[in-house]
């Protein structure tokens, strides 16, 4: 069962998310953005992948462009697309 797997990996993720990893904040993203097992939530999934941009993170900067475009946000999609370039 991948459960247990993502239960440890969750633990992980999170101590490392508390101590501002920002890697770790855009893997808690990815987790709660799953839908095989793990709780799906997207305001945590949301929360976690903009601490993760704030962090450095330019996959998570480029998701967040790609969540402000999908709202027709698109000058602020355009600014998280620069950031992250």
């Amino acid at each position: 069962s991948n459960e247990g797997d993502f239960s440890t990996a969750y633990e992980y993720w999170k101590k490392a998310a508390e101590m501002g990893d920002a890697d770790s904040h855009y893997q808690l993203s990815a987790l709660y953005n799953k839908d095989d097992g793990f709780e799906r939530d997207e305001k945590k999934q949301l929360y976690h992948m903009e601490e993760a941009a704030i962090g450095g993170h330019p996959i998570a900067r480029y998701n967040l462009g790609c969540v402000e475009g999908n709202k027709g946000r698109n000058e602020r999609a355009m600014k998280h697309f620069i950031i992250a370039a």
